[in-house]
């Protein structure tokens, strides 16, 4: 089978992974937003992750044939089971997304009461997160038997595809052994880390959505110099060659201005927000940890939910107006630093409503975290010498550069209060005594 997609091109989908993209489990990315409320702002911004995912796919795969490009060792069976390995985790990494934005996996579940076979249960008491969701209809779903019959034959089990996606599936590793190496570090970065291609897929396919140019970079000639680094102890981590080292910088910050410009924007922002304000007022729309009823947890069911309670909360008759509050006040990366402590004082003693929200987004978003599986190495290429490998964070000064978090913090008021709040302003603004000051 073929799909015809607006960003690849045509992308190839065997027989098995079509039955994976036909099964009940993975049609509910089609009703899934990629980017949630950002249509509001973004008309254009209504694609789903269901093409999200298997434009992923589509990348993994050449992500897995320029890395190993050159692997003399790696036999074909080896090679073949293991490239589509790594297809099935990027095609199923989305598949326990919740619907809308992150605010809804606070209707998740404990990750205990999911009960996901080879998982380390260490962390078992905490909320569950849209990944183990994933891993839950991977392992324990009707969607595990379909990955079992297509696939069970090539020596892929559905924790394996897991394994690819989170350190804490167990009974993997020899599943990524091949001539005395190991591979699950270097496929694993290739799912999540900071030279991903999930973030890949999606940085060119929100900017195209979202008529903007921010997420656009050389994704060809980024994945064409992808290679690997092996290390003394036999795991191998993915590398990239030093020729590519400039695109890469310009990839990191098409993240980056995305998350300025699109994906924080202060309406988006607010939407999400007046989500998490409905989901307060509503104890009782959870989402239970049986995969088949997880299915009918997506943007329509959320939306029903808010047409059923719009007689009873603002925040609902709000989203499903289109209606956000009115930013009144904001600090932040740039040079307006509003006195939002004194701002929101007042509203408190008014005993007026109003939201605040804290924006945050840093040019690496791995980097200072300890996933020793998921290092990334530059290869030097001197014209005269040897090549030498170095990890990423010292190749490249862009870290340094944007070392600092930006941040931007918003308060909103409803549209009803906005004439009550402006002369607040103009007494704060006119008032350099009251007004902090930038730091």
């Amino acid at each position: 089978m073929e799909i015809r997609d607006p960003i690849h091109g045509n992308i190839s989908v065997s027989d098995g992974e079509q039955a994976i993209i036909e099964s009940p489990f993975f049609r509910r990315l089609r009703r899934i937003k990629q980017l949630g409320f950002a249509d509001m702002v973004f008309p254009g911004a209504v694609h789903t992750r269901f093409l999200h995912s298997i434009g992923v796919m589509h990348l993994a795969g050449q992500a897995f044939d320029a890395v190993f490009r050159d692997a003399t060792w790696f036999g074909a069976d080896d090679r073949a089971r293991l490239r589509q390995t790594l297809r099935l985790a990027a095609l199923c990494h989305d598949t326990g997304h919740a619907p809308l934005s992150h605010t809804s996996e606070a209707l998740f579940p404990t990750i205990a009461a999911l009960a996901i076979p080879h998982m380390d249960a260490a962390d078992s008491t905490k909320q569950a997160r849209h990944e183990h969701y994933t891993f839950k209809l991977l392992m324990d779903s009707e969607l595990t038997p379909v990955v079992e019959q297509a696939f069970g034959p090539m020596g892929i089990a559905p924790h394996h595809i897991a394994a690819l996606l989170y350190s804490g599936i167990t009974d993997a590793d020899d599943a990524f052994a091949v001539s005395g190496r190991n591979l699950r570090g270097v496929l694993s970065a290739i799912c999540s880390s900071e030279l991903d291609v999930d973030r890949m897929d999606y940085l060119l396919r929100d900017s195209y959505f979202s008529g903007v140019s921010y997420g656009k970079f050389d994704h060809d000639w980024l994945i064409g110099h992808l290679t690997y680094y092996e290390a003394d102890n036999g795991r191998v981590y993915l590398a990239l060659e030093d020729s590519a080292l400039y695109t890469f910088d310009d990839f990191l910050l098409s993240r980056y201005h995305m998350f300025l410009m699109v994906y924080f924007h202060y309406k988006v922002e607010c939407f999400d927000q007046m989500l998490k304000r409905f989901y307060e007022q509503t104890p009782d729309f959870t989402v239970p940890p049986s995969p088949g009823d997880f299915l009918e947890f997506d943007d329509p069911a959320v939306f029903r939910q808010l047409q059923k309670g719009a007689a009873r909360s603002r925040w609902a008759r709000g989203i499903l107006q289109g209606r956000p509050l009115s930013c009144v006040a904001e600090r932040g990366w740039h040079e307006r630093w509003d006195d939002l402590t004194e701002l929101e004082a007042r509203l408190d003693d008014a005993g007026l409503d109003y939201v605040h929200v804290t924006s945050k987004s840093a040019v690496s978003k791995y980097r200072g975290k300890a996933d020793p599986e998921r290092q990334i190495f530059v290869r030097i290429q001197p014209r005269i010498g040897q090549p030498r490998f170095r990890p990423l964070g010292e190749a490249t000064k862009l870290f340094a550069r944007y070392e600092d978090t930006t941040f931007m913090e918003r308060t909103y008021v409803h549209a009803e209060d906005v004439a009550v709040v402006t002369p607040w302003i103009s007494d704060l603004r006119d008032n350099p005594q009251l007004t902090l000051t930038a730091q």
